[in-house]
């Protein structure tokens, strides 16, 4: 396995395991969860970005724009206590962070 695919791994569950261990609702948690499992699993995107290539001239933008909006329909799903700690708010600008840089990535390789 390449060293940057190990890297994105363990960003992945590193991810999870921080979400485990913060005071969430458990529904919140559970969508927080798939947005991890689904957009920071570089298996996951790759493959997405291969189907995406037959359908759209630019697959990564679209991706992109897909993990921004499900993260934001995943925002829906918090309580008025998950959204009241400003580390949920960095947590979840980090997510989109490790993703981009995935993407980037995954397009150069």
């Amino acid at each position: 396995m390449s060293d940057w695919i190990t890297y994105y791994e363990d960003n992945k569950q590193s991810a999870l395991q921080r979400i485990r261990n913060m005071a969430l609702t458990a529904r919140y948690r559970k969508e927080l969860n798939c947005w991890v499992n689904k957009y920071l699993d570089p298996f996951t995107v790759a493959k997405t970005i291969s189907i995406e290539r037959r359908e759209s001239p630019d697959p990564y933008s679209r991706i992109r724009m897909e993990a921004e909006k499900d993260l934001e329909f995943t925002l829906l799903n918090a309580s008025r206590k998950d959204r009241s700690d400003s580390e949920i708010i960095f947590f979840e600008t980090n997510l989109l962070l490790l993703f981009n840089l995935m993407l980037k990535h995954i397009r150069t390789a």
